[in-house]
């Protein structure tokens, strides 16, 4: 035989009630006036873009480095290149191109990780896919910002 649970109190549906407002109320103003650093309860902005068939772009990001002897390479985005994912080097454009001396930090934690192979720079490249009919008809990709190591 299965029992009833007894019926909530005047004071826990009150606190239930402020609390799902309080939530619903956060999610509404981080949809409208949020970025993604407001995730969880914000809007995930790189998945929330379309792109028209016609004529639109397709704008991707990633690092690249240059040691002291001249080799370039992409630095990878996992734990064991660059540190970052590639959604938080694409979340960081805007305030690398303002300040590239952040990108410091993940020049210095790479020359930790491989002392063989001393870094001279961090490039972040821009990629731009040019889109007729649903189609990429050109790929341009050019750097970004530099920063020079120390």
């Amino acid at each position: 035989m299965q029992t009833t649970p007894p019926a909530l109190g005047r004071a826990p549906r009150l606190w239930r009630s402020l609390a799902a407002a309080a939530v619903t109320a956060t999610l509404v103003w981080t949809t409208v006036a949020g970025t993604d650093d407001d995730f969880p309860l914000g809007p995930m902005t790189q998945f929330a873009f379309s792109v028209s068939d016609d004529g639109g772009q397709i704008q991707s990001h990633w690092l690249e480095a240059e040691t002291r002897d001249g080799t370039r390479f992409r630095l990878p985005m996992d734990a064991m290149g660059a540190g970052l994912k590639r959604a938080e080097v694409e979340g960081q454009i805007k305030r690398f191109v303002a300040d590239p001396s952040l990108l410091e930090g993940i020049a210095r934690q790479q020359n930790a990780r491989r002392p063989d192979r001393p870094l001279a720079r961090i490039i972040v490249v821009r990629e731009i896919k040019q889109l007729r009919r649903g189609r990429v008809v050109s790929t341009t990709t050019a750097p970004r910002v530099t920063w020079e190591v120390r």
